[in-house]
């Protein structure tokens, strides 16, 4: 049975619908995976003891939100500390050689405003290449992305039914990885 170690990034998980929800469905289809919460940890990550997991893991999975097109300050933080020269690339940088790559996120716009003439002026797959690059270059295999657009909501300010529909769709993400882990662990 292949290990998996998901790294969640939102820096206030809890405070998190989508990611949260996420999570809990994962969790709820039966997925064995060990959770990395960066928001426990914040900006002092516990570098060899994260290697440590990064190294027994046969999938690691990146959960987080996009922040400013790409992942968390802490998520990156967190890459930029763990992923270092001689463990994860370089001169003797094997690690993550031959690991499945899985990144799984949520953005806050709709979909239709990732599109070129959009809002955000491009394609999704424009902002992702950081994540296939740092699979290349580590030698890991970089696996499509599973993602979930439009949920952005605000307690207190958004409507009952924003909540409702961010729940439902962030519940059938987490399935859809939950499945997705299933067939990379095979």
């Amino acid at each position: 049975m292949s290990k998996i170690l998901v790294v969640s990034g939102h820096p206030r998980l809890n405070q998190s619908l989508a990611n949260k929800t996420i999570l809990e469905a994962l969790k709820e289809k039966g997925a064995d995976f060990t959770l990395l919460r960066l928001d426990e940890e914040g900006f002092a990550p516990q570098v060899e003891k994260d290697q440590a997991l990064l190294k027994d893991a046969d999938i690691i999975v990146f959960q987080f939100p996009i922040f400013w097109y790409s992942y968390p300050s802490l998520m990156k933080h967190w890459v930029e500390e763990v992923f270092a020269h001689g463990f994860a690339y370089g001169t003797g940088g094997t690690a993550l050689k031959g690991k499945k790559f899985q990144i799984s996120f949520t953005t806050g716009s709709p979909a239709s405003a990732y599109r070129t003439g959009g809002p955000n002026g491009h394609p999704m797959e424009d902002f992702l290449y950081n994540f296939q690059q740092i699979a290349a270059l580590c030698g890991m295999e970089y696996e499509e992305p599973i993602y979930t657009n439009g949920c952005a909501f605000i307690p207190g300010v958004s409507p009952e039914s924003v909540k409702e529909r961010v729940i439902r769709d962030c519940r059938a993400h987490g399935e859809k990885l939950a499945q997705r882990l299933e067939e990379l662990a095979k």
